[in-house]
């Protein structure tokens, strides 16, 4: 099943308060390791919003357009996890950033979130 349902919300709140202290990236995937708990696996997109709503870098697929600032969220803990739509969630962190995740894909997995994959 592809999309995200408001149930899945609670495979996303154990990353509230957790803080990224790494970020793996591969030719298909970015991963974002949580301490103390939680990853978060995209293999689709994923957008770095600003607090203003702009989106200051993107990843998607194998695709590295400009540069990459998605270090910046490194060690801010997230102090909110949200689903803000059917086919994306959101964690919000303590330094104003955003990271958006998207299921942007039909066919195939875009992401997971422990044993949650979409």
């Amino acid at each position: 099943m592809y999309g995200l349902k408001p149930t899945d919300i609670d495979a996303l709140k154990p990353l509230l308060g957790a803080e990224i202290t790494q970020i793996c990236v591969g030719p298909a995937d970015i991963q974002f390791n949580f301490h103390p708990r939680g990853n978060v696996s995209v293999q689709g997109r994923c957008e770095l919003i600003e607090r203003s709503g702009e989106v200051i870098d993107v990843w998607e697929e194998s695709s590295r357009p400009g540069l990459f600032r998605f270090p910046e969220l490194l060690m801010s803990p997230v102090s909110e996890v949200r689903i803000d739509s059917p086919k994306s969630f959101v964690l919000s962190f303590e330094n104003s950033l955003a990271l958006r995740v998207i299921d942007n894909s039909e066919q195939y997995e875009s992401f997971s979130v422990g044993d949650l994959c979409v």
